[in-house]
């Protein structure tokens, strides 16, 4: 059987360090090491000289005898595995000391193998082969674990970067009068949710938030293109509908067939005190007005999915002090402690009781009141913006 490539390993890129005092053994570690391919090796007379080796010549295995001078291999072991860098360092531990006593204490000091003496060239070849290709493959493992890592957490930072940011949202008050805040939190490193802000003229804002279906990396990609595809668009920003129109027409060639994305997009008019609004298969949002809180239910098909999809407005008063609350569905698809779905009507309520107070605070209370709620963290990404137009 071919392994693949990814689980391949070479041999020749092993360190092994001998640690025994007996030249003749350490000349025939060495040679069965070099007929394997391993070919860069180290070797000390005792255990201190080991662990100083061990240090600096950073091995993938040891070979350890037992009986030495100065530090035994039990001591070395000992010393070894206290140090948190070498913990999982794997020591064949080579020994004429065959008894059980000798075997439970050395493996309860963190050997990996035993092997007797005299060494029989062929176990000892099977058992530094497997040792070190596991170790190997575990440190390439690792490497790819940091790598990704490192990405991830670079790619979290562009999808943030695509976000409002305190500095804008702080600009959007004092140019519209409107108080705009906003949670953002993906279910693992990345998500599909995605909101954000597009000024329309000196009285008008759109707002829009899109929740893309999976999560992780696939769905992260897809905001990156939605993001691109919204500057091009921006000129239907006053007409919501126009606007989902053609964002729906331009991700249908870009989507994976069954990958789409709901959105809701809503355009505040500061001065003729009205709010227009469109829904491509997102939850309902949640206005308020002169104390009154109610969802607006509409139903359009989400994004991505058919080029037949129609959207249309539905223009709402938004008079002075009003508020709009946008969301996506890890809200409303996760069960309280009852084990009942929050439902959009659970998300309405949370919104009406807590919409009393600085408009500041709201999305704090909001969270606090959501988080007493449910248990543990929703499995699904979280996005919640909050407009609220000043009194």
């Amino acid at each position: 059987m071919v392994l693949p490539r990814a689980l391949q390993i070479d041999l020749a890129e092993a360190r092994v360090l001998v640690v025994e005092d007996n030249e003749f053994n350490r000349q025939f570690a060495c040679a069965v090491l070099g007929s394997m391919g391993v070919h860069v090796v180290e070797c000390a007379a005792d255990g201190v000289e080991g662990l100083a080796k061990v240090r600096t010549f950073q091995p993938d295995l040891v070979l350890l005898d037992l009986m030495m001078p100065v530090m035994d291999g039990q001591e070395f072991l000992r010393h070894l595995r206290a140090d948190p860098d070498h913990q999982d360092l794997p020591v064949l531990v080579t020994t004429a000391m065959d008894t059980q006593e000798v075997r439970n204490a050395t493996f309860a000091l963190g050997a990996a193998d035993y092997i007797d003496k005299p060494i029989n060239r062929q176990e000892l070849v099977a058992r530094v082969s497997v040792h070190l290709r596991s170790h190997l493959l575990l440190k390439r493992l690792g490497k790819y674990h940091d790598r990704l890592a490192n990405d991830l957490h670079t790619a979290q930072a562009m999808q943030e970067a695509l976000l409002p940011t305190a500095a804008y949202l702080r600009e959007t008050t004092g140019r519209y009068g409107l108080f705009v805040d906003a949670l953002f939190s993906p279910s693992a490193e990345l998500g599909g949710d995605f909101w954000g802000l597009v000024p329309v003229d000196d009285h008008r804002l759109a707002l829009f938030a899109v929740d893309f279906s999976g999560h992780g990396v696939a769905a992260a990609i897809n905001t990156f293109r939605l993001h691109l595809l919204i500057q091009s668009a921006s000129a239907h920003a006053g007409d919501p509908a126009a606007f989902l129109q053609a964002l729906n027409l331009a991700l249908l060639p870009l989507l994976p067939r069954g990958q789409f994305a709901t959105m809701l997009m809503v355009v505040v008019d500061v001065a003729a005190g009205t709010l227009t609004l469109s829904n491509a298969g997102g939850p309902a949002p949640i206005i308020g007005t002169e104390g009154d809180t109610r969802r607006v239910n509409t139903h359009n098909l989400p994004l991505g999915i058919t080029a037949s999809a129609a959207y249309a407005n539905e223009v709402l008063d938004f008079p002075r002090g009003s508020h709009v609350s946008l969301y996506s569905d890890g809200f409303s698809d996760i069960a309280d402690q009852s084990g009942q779905f929050l439902g959009e009507a659970g998300v309405e309520s949370l919104v009406a009781d807590n919409v009393d107070g600085p408009p500041q605070g709201m999305l704090a209370r909001f969270m606090a009141a959501f988080s007493s709620r449910v248990p543990g963290r929703p499995e699904d990404d979280l996005s919640f913006i909050w407009v609220c137009s000043a009194p």
